[in-house]
């Protein structure tokens, strides 16, 4: 019950994590789809794709990658888990670019990457069976140009032991968009950005754990190379196509050293020909040669002033419930930062009763908050001060307990707080 429970209550905080549904019609052919997103990890979200019309039924996994606070980006491996009586694997690379969210949050339009060229739109139309050639020719206008929004259904994770393989492909040989893990004692990562043809206006954006490190940037010579930090633990890399240049597709190369060791995550492999995204999973195991000087650390106050005013504003506001988290020690560090643009955003934070930051801004680089629990439950409410320049209020939050930590994404208003409770249990 407590799994279910969590479960529930960390999809109602997350936008995007629910069932989406549209049904088209052409010429009185109707085709139904639905797209279930499940729990994310890192920006990362498992799901299941479903279409179906009277004749056809294909059900397919696909990864989707958080581009910022309003875009996920498709994978371009669709799996497909069952297609009677024909197979339309072959049309599903035209379902790519970006999943938009609008303001309501109950509608998803669907912004593609067009390609013109790749000789798809002829391959299996006239395989197996003439009488399904009909259908099929809907069903692949579907995914070329006629699929254009979703809409939410419920807010419902989707749930299967398949969202494992998806999200940590070690151990199986389908390829949704995720590099095998790479495991490395260096504390920083080398970066260098190629096109791997001619400069012909390629851009691409790229994150580092929630933080973007290039926004829509066009791949040229002042873009080259850069150091990268690596948090201790797991560090994901989303390389992005924002578009295919002025040649498509996108033949963007990101090379990455890591101590003497080299490797590279290229758009022009095969499997990642017309891509939107790949990943790259990097462990940096603890060690002592690994030692980062840590990021400047923001004491809570012992005695903020008069916090009357903020306690009557956050009993005014809805509090949403996003996750709670079992700890294993009463040292916690917060670190904070603004994963989009640096926009203004403030927010004020309280630890159970006590406010421990009011009017704390939000920013690119990461600030760090030392906060000590008590036993048992420990709330944390996130309180938004203002919307920015860009609304909703939105941070991204790691909470590092130990050598463990979580990511969380806040999105905070005018009308709603969000809530963590964190369960310390000390050792008996």
């Amino acid at each position: 019950m407590t799994v279910g429970s969590l479960s529930i209550s960390y999809a109602q905080s997350d936008p995007w994590v629910g069932t989406w549904r549209i049904q088209t019609k052409q010429y009185n052919h109707a085709i139904t789809t639905e797209l279930q997103i499940g729990q994310p990890e890192q920006g990362l979200y498992p799901a299941l794709l479903t279409i179906r019309d009277n004749v056809f039924s294909g059900t397919y996994e696909v990864l989707l990658a958080k581009k910022n606070a309003h875009q996920l980006g498709i994978g371009r491996g669709k799996y497909p888990i069952n297609e009677t009586p024909f197979k339309i694997g072959q049309w599903m690379i035209y379902l790519n670019g970006t999943l938009d969210l609008d303001r309501s949050g109950t509608v998803m339009s669907l912004h593609r990457m067009w390609i013109n060229q790749f000789g798809l739109w002829m391959r299996g139309l006239y395989d197996d069976d003439e009488i399904f050639v009909h259908s099929k020719t809907f069903l692949r206008d579907l995914l070329y140009r006629e699929l254009d929004t979703l809409k939410k259904v419920n807010r419902i994770a989707w749930q299967h032991p398949h969202t494992q393989r998806i999200l940590h492909p070690e151990g199986n040989n389908i390829y949704y968009g995720i590099y095998d893990r790479i495991d490395t004692r260096s504390a920083k990562a080398t970066l260098r950005l190629y096109d791997e043809e001619i400069l012909d206006k390629d851009t691409v954006t790229l994150s580092h754990n929630g933080r973007l490190l290039l926004d829509k940037a066009e791949i040229d010579t002042n873009n080259r190379q850069r150091e990268i930090p690596l948090d201790t633990g797991m560090n994901i890399f989303i390389f992005f196509a924002d578009n295919y240049g002025k040649r498509p597709p996108n033949t963007g190369n990101l090379h990455m050293a890591l101590g003497e060791k080299r490797y590279g995550f290229d758009f022009t492999h095969r499997s990642n020909a017309y891509a939107t995204f790949m990943v790259a999973q990097i462990y940096r195991q603890p060690g002592k040669d690994t030692v980062l000087p840590s990021s400047p650390v923001a004491q809570a106050p012992d005695t903020p002033g008069d916090t009357t005013v903020l306690s009557q504003r956050a009993s005014s506001r809805k509090s949403e419930a996003v996750i709670t988290i079992p700890v294993d020690r009463p040292d916690v560090t917060l670190e904070l930062w603004d994963g989009q643009t640096e926009d203004g955003d403030s927010i004020s934070i309280r630890l159970n009763d006590r406010w421990i930051l009011t009017g704390f801004p939000v920013r690119k680089k990461m600030q760090q908050v030392s906060i000590q629990l008590q036993a048992g439950e420990n709330r944390l409410l996130f309180l938004a001060d203002n919307l920015g320049s860009i609304p909703p209020n939105t941070a991204e939050l790691r909470i590092r307990y130990g050598n463990k930590s979580r990511m969380i994404g806040l999105n905070t208003d005018m009308k709603r707080n969000n809530e963590i409770l964190l369960l310390y249990q000390p050792e008996e």
